[in-house]
């Protein structure tokens, strides 16, 4: 969940192209996420997010071995922790990060 800066919405889709989109494209080949979405809309609240990355993974046991399996991929596209660490730096500019959340998916009989 994510807030855009005023004014700095395309900067921040631009920047996710170059690194988000790529993470999770080299994810889903691997078959680590089953999909992953960009959803954008206006925020509710002056405190509302405005960004959604949503992210499915095959199930609940592939949190386990998330980390494992998700560093190489950021590695390859993204470079070094040191690299990334930077990048997360300079988003700072452009957004905020309001939270995560975890939820399944559920079939109503």
């Amino acid at each position: 969940m994510i807030k855009t800066k005023t004014g700095l919405e395309d900067e921040y889709l631009k920047q996710i192209t170059g690194t988000v989109k790529p993470v999770y494209e080299e994810a889903k080949k691997q078959k680590i996420v089953l999909s992953y979405k960009i959803l954008n809309g206006e925020a509710s609240s002056p405190h509302d997010f405005n960004i959604l990355i949503l992210v499915e993974y095959p199930n609940w046991a592939a949190f386990d071995t998330l980390r494992d399996k998700m560093d190489p991929v950021l590695a390859k596209v993204m470079g070094s922790e040191e690299q990334r660490k930077d990048m997360a730096v300079k988003r700072l500019d452009v957004r905020e990060i309001l939270g995560t959340k975890t939820m399944r998916e559920i079939t109503l009989k």
